[in-house]
């Protein structure tokens, strides 16, 4: 694997923990352990990672409307799934959910915007 995408891979790993972590300080009805942090932080990062690929090919089909209610679904489904599967990870109320979410999505809005030159950047720190 090229060295420049386990740059992006550690890098969007690392956003999507800081997200989850944000979204869990804001609201008292989203609790996580740091195990749970992990977990969340891992399904949150598959989802993103893996269906990067996807979401970048239908925004060349589709309005990027689409994609960005695409991206709000994959969020709210990697919440739905690590809180139904993992019990260190807790949400409850629509608006824990709601907001939870849109914190998490807004964060990878900004971080998709950023991450190529971030990536190359940290790339070169590293002397890549």
């Amino acid at each position: 694997m090229d060295s420049k995408w386990i740059i992006r891979i550690a890098l969007a790993v690392i956003a999507n923990g800081v997200l989850i972590a944000v979204a869990a300080l804001i609201f008292d009805k989203f609790a996580m352990t740091f195990g749970g942090w992990i977990l969340a932080t891992a399904v949150m990062s598959i989802f993103t990672i893996g269906l990067k690929g996807l979401a970048t090919r239908l925004a060349s089909q589709y309005a990027s409307q689409a994609t960005w209610v695409g991206g709000l679904v994959l969020v709210f489904l990697a919440l739905f799934l690590t809180d139904a599967l993992f019990d260190e990870v807790y949400l409850e109320g629509g608006l824990t959910w709601i907001l939870s979410t849109l914190i998490i999505w807004a964060g990878t809005v900004l971080y998709d915007r950023v991450d190529d030159k971030l990536a190359d950047e940290v790339g070169k720190a590293l002397g890549r």
